[in-house]
């Protein structure tokens, strides 16, 4: 079976990944196509936390050594950088590598977001230790 040229642009265009949606103690694994818009994501964070849409914002961190504005004092700052993603542009706009995590947050005020919280999983024993 041989592809047209535009078809097979087409199917190398868009390919199927997964992304880690979190926030708190709470992942949500989806899978999406890199040509799907990110208000997709927002979407299924609305299903599933019974959260309305534009009650949602997505996040994602940002590679501070690929940022030409960065300066020495910023790269040894362990501060992570974050982006909102624009729910109107595709997830391949953001290049979105498989298995990335995506953190959501929730509007809690007019104009106010809380702050993202990620329970890292670090058990400690009966008596506090790790």
């Amino acid at each position: 079976l041989a592809l047209t040229p535009r078809a097979a642009e087409a199917a190398m265009a868009s390919h199927q990944i997964y992304i880690r949606l979190k926030r708190g103690k709470q992942t949500i694994f989806v899978s999406v196509e890199t040509t799907d818009k990110v208000k997709t994501l927002v979407k299924t964070v609305s299903e599933l936390t019974g959260t309305k849409f534009e009650d949602i914002k997505l996040l994602k961190d940002v590679d501070k050594k690929h940022q030409a504005d960065t300066t020495e004092e910023d790269e040894q700052d362990d501060k992570a950088v974050r982006q909102d993603l624009d729910p109107d542009r595709s997830i391949k706009s953001y290049a979105i590598p498989n298995t990335t995590v995506i953190y959501f947050v929730f509007k809690k005020g007019e104009d106010q977001w809380e702050d993202i919280s990620i329970d890292e999983g670090k058990h400690t024993d009966s008596k506090g230790r790790h």
